[in-house]
């Protein structure tokens, strides 16, 4: 009687290299699914951006920046947004030469509008900027 020699894997070694494999693919789909939400959350604040910046590029073009509080929403509605105007404090109040500008803060917040989930906080940007405008005359 002859004895066999030859050469292979046995049963055991397939199932564990076909375990170890398994377990290597999860975790790459696991970090391939992280980087998917990443960039759909970088593609949102990026919107959310774009449209804060055109509502403060708009700001006081088509009237005068009066204190106070204005809210809108883009076309689609997806996008609502709130702008704040409220006058910037500064040192020279004691100033007798009255300046023929004064300075007003602009706060823009943008939330995403057609993503409101309960129990979700929706994501939101929002963008300050102070701007120089004429002073009224009291």
């Amino acid at each position: 009687m002859r004895l066999r020699t030859e050469r292979g894997f046995t049963l055991i070694e397939v199932v564990v290299a076909i375990v170890v494999a398994a377990l290597v693919l999860a975790a790459l789909a696991g970090v391939f699914a992280g980087g998917v939400r990443s960039a759909g959350a970088a593609r949102d604040l990026a919107e959310l951006a774009v449209a804060a910046e055109s509502v403060l590029a708009a700001a006081g073009l088509e009237r005068p920046l009066t204190d106070g509080t204005e809210t809108g929403s883009d076309p689609d509605r997806r996008l609502s947004w709130t702008l704040t105007v409220a006058p910037e404090p500064t040192t020279d109040s004691d100033n007798p030469i009255r300046p023929p500008l004064e300075l007003k803060r602009l706060t823009v917040s943008v939330t995403r509008a057609d993503r409101l989930t309960p129990g979700v906080t929706p994501r939101s940007f929002e963008l300050s900027t102070v701007r120089a405008v004429p002073r009224r005359e009291p």
